[in-house]
């Protein structure tokens, strides 16, 4: 499977045009509150009304379960989405619900705000503080009741949408919170028996940098098929160790060819007793480790003993040669480059030892300094 594309400029504006549109006189005026709250009622009192309903809350919830999740007019490609980050390019950050939206327009990705359900949903207004109050007041509901509803409805929603997948799915979000409607919800239902799988999820949103993981494990921690499996509070610094984390790690399933590296991290991160040990910098060689140590001096031969045997002949020693007329001594033969006028070429060249480079801390490969890292962009709340 290809990696998920980086977004465009044109994306990104669109996003932030949605985002926009959507803050955009909230809370509610009271002509809009008026606007949702009467095709609520509307649309109950169609269905049944108490006859079949309790209240409009749990007619919502009704909408939520029955309603298709799927727009006819986008492609099989699902987008999940949570929270935000501030993408290259954009000004600001941005909720990755806009960009799943703009993206759902450009590349024809089903978005669940963009889906009946969500439309119909979203028609409602049922976050909004001001429809709260209508509702309680007109309805005669408890507060608490009205306040929680909205994320139950949406809940049931979002499970079905997630359950609807049957192609490639985009999860866009940095990390995911194991509290977020993405991480408690979506995943456990894109990942689970009857899901599409790990191999068919992408993230078209970088891994955010975290200064408290090695910098060398990144290209293992990003990887698609792992990063679905992990969540925030797994490898947060504030609430696990290297241990702990480890062992999320050890639980997850990860392809073939990533087996190697999954064993590797798995063991490193249990070896360690805190992140800083984990990041910290290798060790500068010391000056014994760089010196080059002499050539070891090869012993003379000792001499063998002399075996006994059949007395051998005395050899004589010739005498000394006896002083005579001094002869000349001869000439040298002329070394190469003698014929140079007054330069006198030794007869033997010494080379000095040629120098030693530092002996590398990591078999062969000298660690990077560590960055300073900003801050992770995208964290799930």
């Amino acid at each position: 499977m290809t990696e998920a594309p980086r977004f465009t400029q044109a994306e990104i504006d669109r996003a932030i045009a949605l985002e926009d549109a959507h803050k955009d006189g909230r809370p509610l005026p009271p002509e809009r509150v008026k606007q949702a709250v009467d095709r609520l009622y509307g649309e109950w009192i169609a269905a049944g009304g108490e006859k079949k309903f309790a209240d409009v809350l749990e007619f919502a919830t009704h909408v939520a379960k029955t309603e298709s999740p799927t727009a006819e007019h986008r492609g099989e490609t699902r987008a999940l989405w949570s929270f935000k980050s501030q993408p290259e390019g954009a000004p600001r950050e941005v909720g990755h619900r806009f960009l799943a939206q703009a993206c759902g327009e450009s590349r024809g990705y089903q978005v669940l705000e963009d889906s009946p359900v969500g439309r119909r949903l979203d028609s409602y207004e049922l976050w909004d503080g001001n429809v709260q109050s209508a509702l309680i007041k007109r309805f005669g509901l408890d507060e608490g009741y009205v306040q929680e509803s909205p994320a139950d409805i949406w809940d049931a929603a979002s499970e079905s949408y997630a359950k609807a997948a049957t192609g490639e799915v985009e999860i866009f979000a940095a990390d995911i919170g194991a509290g977020s409607v993405l991480g408690r919800m979506e995943m456990p239902r894109v990942l689970g028996p009857e899901g599409v799988g790990k191999e068919a999820v992408r993230f078209p949103v970088e891994f955010p940098h975290h200064a408290h993981l090695p910098q060398d494990m990144y290209a293992f921690l990003s990887d698609d098929s792992v990063r679905c499996q992990l969540r925030l509070e797994d490898y947060k610094k504030e609430t696990t160790t290297p241990e702990q984390f480890a062992a999320k790690l050890a639980a997850i399933d990860v392809p073939e060819h990533l087996k190697q590296a999954h064993t590797a991290a798995v063991a490193r991160l249990s070896a360690a007793t805190s992140y800083e040990e984990l990041t910290a910098p290798a060790a500068e060689p010391t000056e014994s480790e760089i010196t080059r140590p002499e050539p070891a001096q090869s012993e003379p031969a000792k001499a063998e003993p002399q075996q006994p045997g059949p007395k051998q002949p005395e050899v004589q020693e010739p005498a000394p040669s006896q002083p005579g007329p001094s002869q000349p001594e001869p000439k040298q033969p002329p070394l190469g480059q003698s014929f140079l006028h007054g330069g006198a070429v030794p007869s033997r060249v010494v080379v000095p030892p040629r120098p030693r480079p530092g002996v590398a801390g990591t078999h062969g490969t000298i660690n990077p300094v560590v960055e300073a890292a900003p801050k992770s962009q995208g964290v799930e709340q």
